[in-house]
């Protein structure tokens, strides 16, 4: 019973602490291994101006990078390109060149993320994982531009 109550309240907190992912709420928390089940957070870092350049009728661009692996924290730094990131905006009309990301850990939806990171991916299970951000309009359909970047944790 202690066990459950310890992963009920890791849960509630990591689903505050979680931009609410489209779908489900299974979406926002991965489970790996064969051992016990561990929660992946997404701890977003400070806002700052997400768009390098906005050229109107520009197509949408997304850049990103891994910026630090510490043990299994894993720290990415992105910035979009024609294309304003608001948190505001989610699940209202849709406006030209502006929208969210959606993250993916190993193909699951992680989070919504309305602005630019850095962005922290915590207790990562080792090995290989792959790492999807996707443009999306306010009404969370998918802009087909993403960037995709493969880790390793150790």
């Amino acid at each position: 019973m202690k066990k459950t109550w310890i992963y009920g309240a890791a849960t509630l907190i990591l689903l505050g602490a979680v931009t609410t992912a489209c779908g489900s709420k299974d979406e926002v928390i991965s489970t790996t291994g064969a051992g016990p089940q561990v929660a992946t957070t997404v701890a977003g870092g400070k806002a700052e101006s997400s768009v390098k350049t906005v050229t109107s009728g520009a197509k949408p661009a997304i850049d990103a990078q891994v910026s630090k692996v510490d043990g299994r924290n894993v720290t990415i730094t992105y910035q979009t390109t024609n294309f304003q990131l608001s948190d505001e905006s989610m699940d209202k009309a849709n406006v030209q060149g502006q929208g969210h990301l959606h993250l993916y850990v190993d193909g699951k939806q992680k989070a919504m993320i309305g602005k630019t990171g850095p962005l922290t991916l915590n207790n990562l299970a080792a090995g290989k994982h792959e790492i999807r951000l996707e443009l999306q309009q306010n009404d969370h359909k998918n802009l087909n531009v993403e960037k995709i970047l493969n880790i390793e944790v150790k």
